[in-house]
Order: C-alpha cells, then structure tokens, then sequence
C-alpha cells in the first residue's frame, strides 16, 4: 500500500502481539525513514544497517571484508525492543545516491552474512516494507 496507510502500525502491533504469545519475532524495516520499530522500542530510533556499514567503512572495504574481517557484528545490527522482539532498521542511501530498494537489498544480505536467522532463529520475521520503490525492489501490484 501507499504511504500513509498504516502499514508499520499494523506491522509493529503484529509483532508485539506475536511476541505476548511468547513467538521469537525478527521486526525489519525497509523504509529510508527507519521508523516502523519505534513502537516496539519505546520511541528510540535505532541506528541502521546501512548506517552503521557506512560509519565501519562498507563504501572502502566492501561487505565481505566487514563481515570476515569482523568489522561489523550482529549486536551492532539488531537491537531488543518489547518482549525481546529482535529489531534492525535498513535505512537508506546517502541522498542522491541509489534507490531505496538497492539499500534494502545491501542490507538483507548483511543479515544473511552476518547468520542473523540462524543465530537468532526467529518464529517469525517480519518486513515493513514501502509500496513504491521500484528500482531493484519492490512495486504495488
């Protein structure tokens, strides 16, 4: 759906209610505004991925020399908010530099590097996700 519509509302109160179930839930959001998991961490903006691989040197290094060469950690990616919900935001590129889309591609593929899943082995994940960014990523139907 379009902005504005309450899509990280519903997404960050489907976590939390999985999360009062007593479910290991992974909360991702992949809008440059890097808000959807306020909700779930007492209003404080997290840090994002891409943010953080920025600041660790991604644009001069690389992913895979952040990743093996130990750069950047899975504690320096997701943070804990209500009931233990694990939260990450993807953020976006600098302005005027690529598509929200390709950010949200660079940072899901940090998670994977990084055996986000494996390690913390969520019940489920869920992905708040913009309905328009259409270069690399996603689209409305």
């Amino acid at each position: 759906g379009k902005g504005g519509m309450g899509k990280s509302t519903i997404g960050s109160n489907i976590a939390a209610a999985l999360a009062e179930q007593r479910l290991s839930v992974m909360m991702i959001g992949c809008d440059p505004k890097a808000d959807c998991t306020r909700n779930l961490t007492g209003e404080v903006q997290i840090p994002t991925i891409l943010d953080i691989s920025r600041d660790k040197g991604i644009e001069r290094l690389g992913l895979d020399e952040l990743v093996e060469g130990k750069k950047i950690e899975l504690a320096d990616v997701i943070h804990r908010g209500y009931r233990g919900v694990y939260c990450a935001e993807c953020g976006g590129p600098r302005p005027g530099f690529g598509c929200a889309g390709r950010g949200v591609i660079v940072a899901i593929d940090l998670l994977k590097r990084l055996n986000a899943f494996e390690e913390l082995k969520p019940d489920i994940v869920i992905y708040d996700v913009l309905g328009d960014v259409v270069c690399g990523g996603f689209a409305m139907p």
